[in-house]
């Protein structure tokens, strides 16, 4: 009877574990992905600040990249695009150098810095950098940056005809591309092919802007992420210690050179199973795999040992293993599932007014849309807005809006339902009764 309960408890423990660890990955891969798609509505509602406002108005352009990267942890800058031609690249240049005095039109090949030469080497136009956020340390030199690479090339023509968000393989910063340049120019470092690899940490998300709804775009704002923090920050806190790796493969575009994205120390030596979940991007595909020690844990083994010394302890010890794991579970899935509902309603929340937000918005009315249901959308926003801001500072413009928002709620109907698109808009749909 001894080793039967060894067995048994033996197999239990392997099921309970397994069964944990598959709900796990896959939670946490569904929270990377919201993650990721929270990441491209920032970008979004900055790319709908150039699509919905007059050139003149562009000049804000980092007030507004202030608050989005504020609002998100793993968003390190945001870039703004801007489309030159041969028609306009000399006005273009001259209007940039009203603000930057040296600005110049420039691009990188094999680590090397190439001055623009005025040929747009059978391409229609390029996108050069124009704007960017924020502007400390070395970012200043990002300024007059185009990509002329086939890969870039190809986001480029993917989301002009999509007119969908694009998401890149893992990149290099391009500051720190520059800074190795300037020291590698001095002799004070030298490129190699294992530094470049290594600083890969960052990923791009490219966001559209067309100009007046047309099939023209005008520009592509370009969002820098830090990729450390989605595979330390959410995957190994969230998990804490239920999986022993985890490897993160890239599927899509330019990932050929560089798929592994991240992996965990040791994930070659470790032996155990594998379990494969799969986060779907606009573009692209990434593999998420975790991987499950086969060796035991401490706590298993000398419950296994416990177990062999008498029949009256294998007794007790059988109902306490049964019990603690079966409620160790119900509190995993538990906290698993505040977790979850917690990320989902930040996710879907405005954190400033605790209003919906813009993937709530675009959610809610696409399924009004689709249901054919008839509604009332009427857009709000707060006139002299930005006299307010200007004059008493944006801690006063916050509480502006939190007063707002307060009042219009108050003023709704059960039915209604009020959203904060960014800045001072406010959408309050409305579904007719009766």
């Amino acid at each position: 009877m001894t080793i039967l309960l060894l067995v048994v408890i033996n197999k239990i423990q392997d099921n309970n574990y397994q069964v944990v660890l598959e709900s796990a990955a896959s939670r946490q891969a569904d929270l990377l992905r919201e993650k990721i798609n929270s990441d491209i509505d920032f970008i979004g509602s900055t790319a709908n600040f150039f699509q919905s406002s007059t050139r003149s108005n562009w000049v804000n352009f980092h007030l507004f990249a202030r608050e989005v990267v504020k609002n998100s942890e793993s968003l390190m800058s945001l870039q703004w695009l801007e489309e030159v031609t041969p028609n306009n690249i000399d006005n273009y240049i001259e209007n940039q150098r009203n603000s930057y005095p040296d600005f110049e039109i420039y691009t990188i090949s094999d680590h090397k810095v190439y001055t623009f030469n005025g040929k747009f080497d059978g391409l229609k136009s390029i996108f050069v950098v124009s704007e960017i956020y924020p502007t400390a340390n070395n970012n200043l030199d990002i300024l007059g940056f185009y990509s002329e690479s086939p890969r870039t090339q190809s986001f480029i023509h993917n989301i002009s005809d999509s007119r969908q968000p694009n998401v890149s393989d893992s990149v290099s910063i391009l500051s720190d591309t520059l800074e190795l340049i300037k020291f590698n120019r001095q002799k004070k470092s030298i490129i190699t092919q294992d530094a470049i690899k290594r600083e890969k940490r960052g990923l791009l998300i490219y966001y559209p802007v067309f100009q007046n709804d047309t099939k023209h775009m005008e520009g592509i704002v370009v969002g820098v992420v830090d990729l450390t923090v989605y595979m330390k920050s959410i995957i190994h806190r969230s998990l804490n210690g239920i999986y022993s790796q985890i490897k993160i493969i890239d599927t899509g575009l330019g990932a050929n050179s560089h798929p592994v994205m991240y992996q965990s120390p040791g994930w070659d030596s470790e032996k155990g199973e594998v379990l494969v979940r799969k986060v779907k991007l606009p573009n692209r595909t990434w593999i998420v795999q975790f991987k499950q020690s086969n060796s035991k844990k401490a706590q298993d083994v000398w419950v296994l040992l416990g177990v062999s010394v008498a029949g009256l302890i294998i007794a007790i010890l059988v109902y306490y293993i049964a019990t603690f794991q079966r409620d160790e579970k119900a509190r995993i899935e538990a906290k698993l599932k505040i977790k979850t509902k917690e990320l989902q309603f930040l996710v879907n929340r405005d954190t400033l007014t605790k209003l919906r937000n813009r993937r709530s918005f675009n959610y809610h009315i696409k399924g009004m849309i689709v249901a054919h249901k008839t509604f009332t959308l009427i857009g709000i926003d707060i006139d002299k807005f930005k006299v307010i801001n200007d004059q008493f500072g944006h801690v006063f413009g916050d509480q502006a809006l939190i007063h707002v928002a307060k009042i219009i709620s108050s003023k709704l109907s059960r039915s209604d339902k009020l959203f904060r698109l960014g800045g001072d808009e406010l959408y309050p749909p409305h579904e007719p009764t009766g």
